[in-house]
This record gives C-alpha cells, structure tokens and sequence, in this order.
C-alpha cells in the first residue's frame, strides 16, 4: 500500500507539472525602454520606477529575470540596464525580441522617460536622435504574440497610442493625444499600484487580476496625487484595446459607445504556480513504520 500510495503521488505531480505547462501558454517576456534622465534626480526615479516593475514581473507574475529587458538612456550607470537605450539599440532589441517570440507568448513593454510633441508626433528623448511614435510602433509589425500589452508611461505617449493600435493588443497611455505634456504621475503610480496585494487589485473578486483592473487602479492612484497637491490634473490616461487607434479615458464605461476595456479586462495577470505540498512519507525519520492507532 505504501509503495502504491509513492506512485500515485508522483503519478499525481507529473500530472500536475504537465497541466501548468499547458497553462502557461508560452513564454513571458517584458522590455522596459528608459529614456534620457537629463539629471540625477530623475535617473534615480527611473531608476527606482523601472525596478519596481522589474521585480513585480520577476517576483509576482513569473517572468524569468533573463526575459526582463531593461534598455536604459544612462547605459554608462553601474548596475542598470541590458543595453542603451538608443534608437539603434531599442530597433535592435525590438527586432532580436519578434524573432523569439511565439504566438502562445505573452509581451509586455513599458516605456518610461521624457517627451515631447513637434508637428503632430511625440518624441522619446533618448541619448542621441530622440524616437518617434510611428517609428516607435513600427518596431513592433511583425509581434505576433497572443497578449501584447504597452505601458507608454512619458508624456506625450498619447500620440504613441494610435500608430501601436492593433486587433488583439492593449495600449495604455499616460496622457491624451495632444497637449499634456508635463512630467507624468502615471509611471510612479503604476509602480506603487502593482506592489499592493492581489486582493486589493480584485475590483470583481472573481479571484484573478486583469489589466483593467490595473489600469483603473493606476488612474485612480494619479487622480489622488493631484488631489493631495491641489493640483489641476494635466494627464488624462487612455486605454485602447479595440485596434481603432482611438482611447477611452473610462473603459468600460456605460456611457461611453466605444468597446474599449472588453479585451484588457479578460486579460489577466499571469498566475506563479506554487506546487502541491508534499505527500508525508509512510516511514518515520528513523526507518520504522508509522502505525496509526486504531479507533476502538
């Protein structure tokens, strides 16, 4: 009976082991962009913020660390980022990135930084010629895994949000699509949001956290930042998970005719699977049988 009790539970974690590799669906691999800091007070705070992502993907959703990349504008800091953050580097990394993926992965990008708008188009500053959003979106034609989901956390990032618009992607902004240009909340924000418990996250207590939920947690974390400091708020973040390359301020809202919030709020953040506790063993430290008493 012991010997059967063994193979049933190793028979029983096999089993389990293959149904989380199906669950998984593929790989999960992450690319955060840092721009140009322009002063050590906001390489620290980028520094800090992409960090705070990093960990959240590593620690809480089980992204592999080596699938994590960090391109940052300060490449010659110690100790921060895989690469530069150039407009070489990033079309290198987008392009080394799209061959490795499969269409079960799951992709997510963050870009982080400053910017600004000339002539109906946004500009990521980076060391060197700066990026610009359709150039940007560009990168990623040839993406073809099954969740792709961008974080454009810098100002301006509206305009990113129509040329990255897809069928089957979610695009978050931090700002509208012209005119809010000032320094962003929304990416400390997020930082702060993704390290809460996952119940606090659970607006539906269906048990499970999707992006929607993320979102609209960030965007209430921005609108209490304002609030605190008696400021007018100058970003207005957008969703966009339709492909109409236009964004909702308020997915899902029922007021609003536009579809956006359906796809990012039956996405959601993937699962570490944490395996069985062991089954005890028959025998006692110290070789005997266990004998159980019987009940008289």
């Amino acid at each position: 009976m012991r010997l059967m009790s063994r193979t049933f539970g190793i028979f029983a974690w096999i089993l389990f082991l293959s149904s989380t590799a199906g669950a998984r669906d593929g790989a999960r691999r992450a690319l955060i962009v840092v721009g140009l800091p322009g002063d050590l007070a906001h390489e620290a705070l980028f520094r800090e913020t992409a960090g705070r992502w990093k960990n959240w993907m590593i620690q809480g959703l089980g992204f592999r660390s080596t699938d994590v990349r960090i391109l940052s504008g300060r490449p010659e800091a110690p100790g921060f980022g895989d690469g530069p953050a150039t407009r070489e580097s990033v079309a290198a990394e987008v392009a080394d990135l799209c061959k490795k993926v499969e269409p079960d992965d799951r992709v997510w990008v963050f870009v982080l930084g400053h910017a600004n708008l000339d002539e109906g188009h946004a500009f990521l500053h980076l060391p060197g010629p700066d990026l610009r959003d359709d150039e940007f979106a560009a990168l990623f034609r040839g993406l073809v895994a099954k969740e792709q989901v961008f974080w454009m956390t810098n100002p301006a990032s509206g305009a990113f949000l129509g040329p990255l618009s897809a069928r089957g992607r979610i695009v978050i902004a931090s700002t509208e699509r012209s005119g809010e240009v000032n320094e962003t909340e929304f990416p400390v924000a997020l930082a702060e949001v993704v390290g809460r418990p996952t119940d606090k996250l659970d607006r539906d207590r269906d048990g499970k956290v999707s992006i929607l939920e993320v979102f609209l947690a960030t965007v209430e974390s921005v609108e209490a930042r304002f609030q605190a400091d008696k400021r007018a708020p100058t970003e207005h973040a957008q969703l966009d998970d339709d492909g109409d390359g236009v964004g909702s301020e308020l997915p899902g809202d029922p007021r609003i005719s536009k579809p956006d919030g359906v796809l990012a709020s039956a996405t959601f953040l993937p699962v570490v699977a944490v395996p069985p506790p062991p089954t005890p063993s028959s025998r006692s430290p110290h070789g005997t049988d266990r004998v159980t008493p019987s009940s008289r």
